[in-house]
């Protein structure tokens, strides 16, 4: 979450006219994230998330508002949009399309005990689980996202830079495995994005980037995330992401099988991402920046010959 379009309190009491959400008392923008304005507004009835969407326009958003609310109606700890006095998700707000939520309790967790890497590891089992039928419109295929965001960026790199990333490429356009299992994914469970209330996970948040997509990838970029420490793996973490992943939904064998191959793909798409963000840095009052670096190192280690994290 990040501020690029700023508001005034005489828009904001505009906008909250138009719910029954009680009086705006104070605002504040919030800092994490990359993609959205978010702000934490606090009225006479209680504490809410206000979201102007960025670059998703208001027809664009209703298959995410929909899954939302598919969610919570199976108890995942997300956002809930609340509805204006219209019983509409949607308004707009300095001509972007906005929405507000329920606040959420907890705080994301900067180091991840492997307690809360068990928990989240649940909690995306009972993810795919819950939308193992559901129809969600937009279908991701990572690796021509990956090569779309290549061709953005590669004049820009460095030799060594674009010669590892063009080996990448040539071995997932190879290898990538389009026959697992697929659905609904959240595709992007980094820790700022989930909040733990002491130890117990009460919230998921930001699923801009869900599509329909193979599970395995979506295990594999929270793997990615939420296992390392200084950059080196945490084999007690990853033990414990993954058995309670299993616990709900056991990997098939070829899912196995092909892990490594799915853990450098989720990096490669990160690193590429975040030098594009580098790269091409969005305007805004309050921003975040991430470092590519951090899945750079990711990908070459999952590459390595003696990676053992590629073993399940």
């Amino acid at each position: 979450m990040s501020v690029y379009t700023r508001i005034t309190h005489s828009q904001l009491d505009f906008f909250f006219d138009r719910y029954n959400l009680g009086t705006v008392l104070s605002f504040r923008g919030i800092t994490h994230g990359i993609d959205n304005s978010n702000y934490f507004v606090e009225t006479t009835r209680g504490s809410f998330v206000l979201t102007l969407f960025e670059t998703l326009s208001i027809d664009e958003l209703p298959p995410f508002i929909k899954l939302l609310s598919h969610l919570a109606h199976y108890h995942i700890p997300c956002p809930s949009p609340q509805l204006d006095k219209h019983t509409k998700p949607l308004r707009l707000l300095n001509n972007k399309a906005a929405a507000v939520f329920k606040r959420l309790s907890g705080v994301a967790i900067e180091q991840p005990t492997p307690l809360h890497c068990s928990q989240i590891g649940l909690q995306l089992a009972e993810l795919h689980d819950c939308t193992e039928y559901y129809h969600f419109p937009i279908v991701s295929h990572i690796v021509d996202e990956c090569k779309t965001l290549f061709n953005q960026i590669d004049t820009q790199l460095t030799e060594i830079d674009r010669a590892l990333i063009q080996d990448e490429l040539t071995f997932q356009t190879l290898h990538y495995p389009e026959h697992l299992p697929s659905g609904v994914i959240h595709a992007d469970l980094f820790r700022d994005n989930v909040l733990f209330d002491g130890d117990t996970l009460s919230g998921i948040l930001d699923f801009y980037s869900a599509c329909k997509g193979t599970l395995l990838l979506d295990l594999a970029i929270t793997a990615n995330d939420w296992c390392y420490d200084d950059g080196i793996i945490n084999h007690e973490k990853m033990t414990a992401l993954l058995s309670s992943y299993e616990a709900l939904r056991p990997l098939l064998a070829q899912e196995k099988q092909h892990w490594q191959t799915l853990l450098r793909v989720a990096a490669l798409r990160f690193w590429l991402s975040r030098l594009t963000h580098q790269l091409y840095p969005r305007q805004g009052e309050i921003t975040q920046q991430k470092d590519p670096l951090f899945f750079r190192q990711r990908l070459k280690q999952h590459r390595a010959p003696d990676n053992t994290v590629s073993t399940l």
